[in-house]
């Protein structure tokens, strides 16, 4: 059994606020029912299973779709050719003085028009009425079938967060341990004895070799800036400047310095050096007695000297009490090979930081010595660390860089979830290994059956040819384009009449450990016993110390326009959004679907109508919307979707052409269809309860105590993040705050100098969803291992026990090695989709099999 979320948190200084929350992950994934062969309609389609002929019911129609906006919508305008060559990027300039004109004189006028040309709701081409995607409309409704349906848990980010923790309890002794090295019971009279520190970091240059990188390792130095600064007065044909440029906390070095040639008298070997204890204003100690080895700079020159060694300054950063700066020595100590993947890593979007790319700019320490601001340089001094192979495990360009866990996001799913015949791929592997086998990994992976759930079988996907017998499935379900219903047209002219108004977002930020991976009850929320990605997570025989938290969406709540800080204007986005009480029509069609998924997608489409209620969906009298475009934090994007279903008579279609004077029609009687829906989304919920695991059922019920998937506390989450007729309130669903004023909100934490807070800095815990609205808990949230469901432990569609007979490995070769280079290849990701999922998904990956 996954790890669960605390289910209260009683002290109010412990509880986050976010306008997100989860729904938590499922215990077992449920697997999709066989598919049909797509090269005809059925009206049933067979299938063996368990060795009997089984006839599934199938379905063609399409649902007639009315999409009402229940507050401001906004999804982006495409771009036109022009637009795109003049706004994507920033003009190319040939001198680094039209470069300079051009941020002087026109940058602003240039940001200001891209904004205005990229402000229009999405419209077709020479077509001014909005439009809203299908795409993004598939998007929003697959998010909620993979939720109600059980499905894998795939689009989860792999790319391993960066922390850098020195004052942080919950990683503090973590993060220390890879950089520093204790060295107890030091002395160096006349000074007392005391703790000493020395550090783990080595130094050197990255340079680039062809298309690959080394690091050419040097000895570094500390040099005091009062040493810099007799050097920097001694210049007299130099005016003078200050080493560090700007205001406190965005201070940058100043390039008249930074990684310039210095000469200097620096120590051979590494000494301890003394720092008595220091206090701070208020009394309280900073640190007390302690030693630091390095090797010390005792004077400096711009100048060649006699016993002066040459080497290159390196300033990395201001903070407070910092007096000492670093100089890398002018030598070639080893030199190791930097891996691609971390140079890419390093240049991430998500780890280059708004600090670096002004501390670094494209142009620093000469013109286009960069690709962009913030990325690295040929000759870019680092300070970096070494695996126990002497391999290099990561770089940065302060000595204390920010590192990356040991785990990504994506190794907190559990791998039953991810992987659900996962079980039988180990047994393999340690069959092979126990018997001294070797098997091309293309070959293992081969011999096991793609296992598919209802989100896979209803929407398709694309897999990887080396995982997946199936290699692809094309998607059953077509849904057009939202248009502008025709007695709507004079009603949006109020909306695209408005002018632009600006709006402040950020992208998804899964650093914040504390909202998105589970805190257990026993961490009682307390900041120094949370987990963290560099906590155990689950593996195949292991539930891990936590996993992630689950699908995240956002609250509804009534919008209200954003009051933007004075200083964020490059941050800004302009937007025009249409008004509440627009309706749009779309169509879903649907080919050969099964009475499961045709009740998937129309248990799903109901809930935001008055059939939630008749058709028992949603809980007695509560009202939902789902979310679609962007701006969900701010309470755009609720949506409501009426629906009718028509379903085809395909025989009759092709065996009658008239039907007297008129075409024959195929739609089948509204009394039918009507029947239809009850039964298919009466089997869905059945289909589904049968076959998860007693571990995601209320607690005190089973099987025979479930009627209808509501009942199921991770649904009850589902129904809770949708509801937008009662929702919390707007002091629960507001982001928190670096810097706020507790004269104005009742902010978390307490106030700091300044009298300012900042809501993040003892990692307040966000508290699961049925807390915030105060439902009571009915989790089970005992530890026990997972129990499988009466029908069956793998959660196939024929309800067997999940016994697994072994499969017969073919042309094995015992002297033959797995090979590298056929090990499944990392995908590029995607960039986040503002429209469509609310899910937290940076990316995609291939469908994997097992």
């Amino acid at each position: 059994m996954s790890p669960k979320h605390i289910d209260n948190i009683t002290d109010p200084k412990r509880r986050a606020i976010a306008p997100y929350n989860f729904v938590e992950l499922p215990e077992k994934v449920v697997e999709a029912q066989p598919l049909p062969e797509q090269n005809c309609y059925h009206d049933y389609s067979e299938h063996l299973i368990n060795g009997e002929t089984v006839k599934i019911k199938r379905h063609t129609g399409k649902i007639e779709c009315t999409l009402t906006t229940e507050s401001p919508l906004y999804t982006r305008c495409g771009l036109t050719p022009d637009n795109f060559s003049k706004y994507s990027e920033p003009p190319i300039h040939k001198t680094k003085e039209e470069r300079e004109r051009w941020e002087k004189e026109e940058k602003a006028k240039w940001e200001k028009e891209r904004k205005e040309v990229l402000a229009p709701f999405f419209s077709y081409p020479n077509h001014k009425l909005p439009v809203i995607l299908g795409s993004s409309i598939r998007g929003m409704l697959r998010t909620l079938v993979e939720i109600v349906s059980f499905s894998k848990i795939e689009r989860v980010t792999d790319k391993k967060q960066f922390y850098r923790s020195l004052g942080d309890p919950a990683l503090r002794e973590i993060y220390q341990a890879n950089f520093v090295e204790n060295l107890t019971d030091v002395e160096v009279p006349p000074n007392s004895k005391a703790d000493g520190y020395r550090s783990k970091v080595h130094a050197g240059f990255l340079r680039k070799r062809g298309n690959s990188y080394v690091i050419e390792e040097c000895g570094y130095g500390r040099i005091d800036r009062n040493v810099i600064n007799k050097v920097i007065s001694n210049q007299p044909n130099i005016p003078t400047k200050p080493l560090y440029q700007g205001s406190s906390p965005s201070k940058t070095p100043s390039w008249t310095y930074q990684h310039q040639k210095i000469y200097v008298d620096i120590e051979p070997l590494e000494q301890d050096h003394f720092f008595i204890q220091q206090t701070n204003r208020n009394g309280k100690q900073r640190h007390p007695d302690l030693y630091l080895r390095f090797r010390k700079v005792h004077s400096a020159s711009c100048n060649p000297g006699a016993g002066l060694q040459k080497g290159t300054l390196v300033i990395t950063g201001d903070m407070q009490h910092k007096h000492l700066e670093f100089v890398f020595l002018d030598e070639r100590l080893n030199e190791y090979p930097v891996d691609e993947e971390i140079i890419r890593r390093f240049q991430d979007d998500d780890q280059i930081t708004k600090w670096q790319e002004k501390a670094y700019p494209k142009d620093k320490p000469s013109r286009g010595s960069r690709e962009q601001d913030g990325y690295l340089r040929d000759g870019e001094p680092v300070f970096f660390l070494l695996n126990n192979d002497n391999t290099v495990r990561f770089f940065g360009r302060s000595q204390m860089f920010r590192l990356p866990y040991n785990n990504s996001p994506l190794d907190f799913v559990p791998l039953r979830l991810r992987f659900p015949n996962f079980q039988v791929l180990v047994m393999y592997f340690k069959m092979l290994f126990s018997n001294h086998q070797s098997v091309e990994y293309a070959t293992l992976i081969a011999l096991f059956p793609c296992f598919l759930d209802i989100a896979d079988a209803i929407f398709g996907f694309i897999g990887d040819q080396k995982l997946n017998n199936l290699k692809a499935y094309a998607s059953r379900v077509f849904i057009t384009d939202g248009i502008l219903k025709q007695n709507q047209k004079e009603k949006v002219q109020a909306s695209l009449g408005k002018e632009p108004e600006p709006i402040l977002l950020s992208s998804p930020k899964p650093t914040t450990f504390q909202h998105y991976l589970v805190q257990r009850k026993e961490t009682q929320a307390h900041q120094k016993k949370l987990k963290h990605y560099a906590s155990q997570p689950p593996t195949d025989t292991q539930e891990g110390e936590t996993v992630i938290r689950g699908h995240k969406l956002y609250w509804h709540k009534k919008y209200k326009k954003q009051e933007i800080p004075e200083n964020a204007d490059s941050q800004t986005s302009l937007v025009k959004p249409i008004d509440p009480g627009i309706q749009f029509k779309f169509d879903i069609h649907f080919e050969n679907l099964s009475n499961v998924e045709l009740g998937t997608l129309l248990w799903v489409l109901s809930l935001s109508s008055d059939k939630s209620q008749q058709l028992e969906t949603g809980k007695t009298d509560e009202k939902y919307c789902f979310s679609l475009g962007m701006g969900k934090p701010l309470g755009m994007g609720a949506v409501k979707i009426y629906y009718d279903l028509h379903l085809s008579a395909r025989t009759a279609r092709y065996s009658q052409l008239f039907n007297g004077n008129e075409w024959s029609q195929d739609e089948k009687d509204q009394d039918e269809v009507n029947q239809a829906e009850i039964n298919c989304i009466s089997e869905f919920e059945k289909y589904v309860l049968d076959r998860i695991s007693e571990n995601d059922y209320p607690t005190q019920h089973n099987r025979e105590h479930l009627e209808h998937l509501k009942q199921i506390p991770r649904i009850e989450m589902l129904l809770a993040m949708l509801r937008c007729d009662k929702t919390p309130s707007v002091d629960q669903t507001r982001y928190m705050e670096i810097e706020c004023n507790p004269s104005q909100k009742n902010c978390i934490s307490k106030p700091k100098k300044d009298g300012k807070v900042n809501e993040y800095a003892d990692r307040p815990v966000l508290p699961y969803p049925l807390d915030i609205i105060g439902l009571p808990d009915n989790r089970r949230l005992n530890n026990s291992p997972s129990s499988p469901s009466k029908s069956g432990g793998s959660g196939g569609a024929s309800g067997s026990s999940g016994s697994t007979s072994k499969p017969i490995l073919k042309g094995q070769n015992k002297g033959k090695p797995i090979k590298k280079s056929q090990q499944p290849q990392k995908q590029t990701k995607p960039k986040d989709n503002s429209g469509g999922s609310n899910s937290d998904v940076l990316a995609r990956p291939p469908k994997p099999n097992s």
